[in-house]
């Protein structure tokens, strides 16, 4: 951000209206800014319609943003809304970048406009408190990427004897993590056999079978505590 003798000038339309319509704030009041790398309390100088003169109150230290780079695979459902909904609560969980992923089983490719889902992400980020907004990436093949990954781990309903707390040893201390959620009607028998010859790690989620929304914001819940 480039404050001029602590002040800056925003000119953002969604946030003058969210400021000035939504949250009905006036002159005096105070909030966050952040700009991807340093987070800032500021006071209202000015607002109208049009912009908002800020001061520059302080520099914050941002203690909700992860320390380790979690990349979600994340196989594209059916209907867009559940995409974005993953997109929202992944975000707000504290992953770092979202990859949509192709299988075999995949049968909706369609999603929404990137420009909608950096949205969501975006929103998502100033709701939780985050200084980073997600990436989201283009589209990848399942089978492309499997034998890639670095640190991988792929939720699969039928395993029945691993989770997630059992690779703590290969998760503590990691710089990044990768996961891997299937689509609706599960991973095929050669994506599967393709995982085991890779070095993904597979675990369970419990006896329950789980939509592949609900999956990942399990699976990333319990990857993400006390990270």
């Amino acid at each position: 951000m480039d404050f001029k003798r602590d002040y800056l000038e925003i000119f953002d339309h969604r946030i003058v209206h969210q400021a000035g319509k939504v949250l009905r704030m006036w002159t005096d009041d105070f909030f966050r800014l952040f700009d991807g790398k340093n987070e800032y309390q500021v006071q209202i100088a000015e607002i109208n319609k049009r912009r908002i003169l800020v001061k520059k109150v302080q520099e914050l230290k941002n203690k909700a943003e992860p320390k380790i780079k979690v990349s979600l695979y994340q196989a594209i459902p059916k209907k867009p809304a559940l995409f974005e909904l993953v997109v929202q609560k992944a975000t707000e969980i504290g992953v770092s970048e979202i990859f949509p992923l192709v299988t075999e089983r995949t049968e909706n490719r369609r999603m929404s406009k990137f420009q909608r889902l950096h949205l969501i992400a975006m929103e998502a980020t100033e709701q939780c408190g985050r200084m980073k907004i997600p990436v989201i990436r283009h589209p990848v093949n399942y089978d492309e990427i499997v034998g890639k990954l670095r640190n991988g781990f792929i939720a699969y309903e039928y395993e029945g004897t691993r989770y997630l707390a059992d690779y703590e040893k290969d998760m503590k201390g990691a710089s990044e993590i990768q996961i891997i959620i299937g689509p609706e009607g599960g991973l095929s028998e050669s994506e599967l056999a393709l995982a085991k010859e890779s070095s993904v790690k597979p675990f369970s989620l419990g006896p329950r079978i789980l939509r592949t929304e609900t999956a990942a914001i399990a699976a990333l819940s319990l990857m993400m505590l006390n990270r």
